[in-house]
């Protein structure tokens, strides 16, 4: 009898294993490589030029860029990749500001996770890619490249043999203005700040120029606009749990922090590009409004940014 329960369970398990193998998708094979042709035993020569400035309009329905893509090869080629990505080496992201959000974390007793990054925009396709491919600069999930941010921009080309070249460059984002009923609002994540400090002159003379460029398009924007006053506001990311007493405590170091920082792009707004300080003022929102999880080591740099209200 016992050998029979046993047969009988092999039997079902072999059977189930068929089923599960036909009802499973395969992958389709890549297509054999040209008879007629030789493999070229190198990647295809790929050719990428990029618009200076990307300055999509979120009002405009269809607004793209254009990115030109040249391929030269001597084989067909089989598929293709593009990814886009914030740029994770711009200042929004620097050492500083991550042992600040460490010395926040000790003071209130909070802690954090890392996460894994997915692409912000991604697409595939076979053969030859687009020789103008197009971008509405959304992201695979919908949502805009942010106000003066870089995004590289990724290009993998394999041809029929599996020979691959990789090209890339940066797409660089002019200031993104949404409207909000009568207002208008521009967030910018991309503003460099010191450790702990509102000081601009504490930082390297890198991120002063990164600074100065980005204030400068900044200050252009809001002379478009020159009948709206415009609130400063400073935000924060927070390293401790929502609704807890450990947030309570972190905000109240935030919240001062952010609006000396809003008060320092004033200033330099005023002093630097001739915006006058009568439209002018500055809040510190601190870690009220996130937008990402403060634990997303991978995303809560888009809670440390700088908004500009224009309140008509």
């Amino acid at each position: 009898m016992k050998r029979i329960t046993v047969l009988f369970l092999i039997v079902a398990f072999v059977i189930a294993g068929i089923v599960s193998c036909k009802s499973a998708p395969a992958t389709p094979p890549a297509p054999p490589p040209p008879a007629d042709i030789p493999n070229p035993e190198v990647g295809p020569t790929v050719s990428v030029t990029i618009p200076e400035l990307f300055s999509p309009d979120p009002d405009i329905e269809g607004d793209k860029m254009t990115i030109k893509i040249a391929i030269e090869h001597s084989a067909p080629i089989r598929d293709w990749a593009i990814t886009v990505q914030p740029n994770r080496g711009q200042n929004q992201a620097t050492q500083a500001q991550r042992q600040e959000g460490e010395r926040t974390q000790r003071q209130s007793g909070g802690g954090r996770q890392g996460g894994r990054r997915a692409a912000f925009f991604e697409q595939r396709g076979t053969g030859t890619p687009p020789a103008d491919w197009q971008w509405d600069g959304k992201g695979t999930s919908g949502e805009m490249v942010m106000s003066a941010m870089d995004y590289r921009f990724v290009l993998s080309v394999n041809d029929a043999f599996g020979n691959n070249t990789v090209s890339e460059g940066i797409i660089e984002v002019d200031i993104i203005v949404r409207r909000e009923g009568e207002n208008l609002r521009i967030i910018v994540p991309s503003i460099v700040f010191p450790p702990n400090s509102a000081n601009f002159t504490l930082l390297s003379q890198e991120d002063q120029r990164a600074n100065t460029r980005i204030m400068n398009m900044i200050a252009r924007s809001l002379n478009k606009f020159s009948d709206y006053r415009i609130v400063v506001e400073g935000h924060a990311n927070p390293t401790t749990a929502p609704n807890s007493a450990a947030r309570n405590r972190e905000n109240a170091i935030l919240k001062s922090l952010s609006e000396e920082r809003a008060g320092a792009v004033v200033n330099q707004l005023v002093t630097s590009n001739n915006i006058s300080r009568e439209r002018l003022s500055a809040t510190g929102i601190g870690g009220d409004k996130t937008v990402a999880a403060h634990d997303d080591s991978e995303e809560n740099w888009k809670n440390r940014r700088v908004e500009f209200l224009l309140i008509k």
